[in-house]
């Protein structure tokens, strides 16, 4: 009778520390999802250019926007950050935005929270 008392107490105290593990992993060693999207801060990528037609959403420090008529302007970013799954990914190289190709695009300073 004694085993198997020491057998119930034995699996209980293995159940509280494989709990308490699980605990200390996803409250504090595991990044807890929190569903918001990984963003650089806004010293690194001051702009968002949101591509209305697509949906996409590109962060950007330095862009050139000629003209300005919309429906015609064309923007080039300089280095740009472009979302990869649920992170921003940084390219280095130029893109060009055509609004007569890509629709509307929508540029807009990233304000301070």
């Amino acid at each position: 009778m004694s085993t198997i008392i020491k057998g119930i107490v034995l699996v209980v105290m293995l159940a509280a520390l494989l709990w308490v593990g699980t605990c200390v992993y996803s409250n504090f060693i595991a990044k807890p999802d929190t569903g918001q999207l990984d963003m650089p801060c806004k010293e690194d990528a001051a702009y968002s250019v949101y591509i209305e037609n697509t949906g996409n959403l590109l962060l950007t420090s330095d862009y050139e926007q000629h003209g300005d008529l919309a429906g015609s302007r064309i923007f080039i970013l300089h280095g740009f950050w472009e979302m990869r799954g649920q992170k921003f990914k940084f390219l280095s190289g130029d893109i060009i935005l055509d609004e007569s190709i890509f629709g509307e695009i929508t540029v807009k300073k990233r304000t301070k929270d």
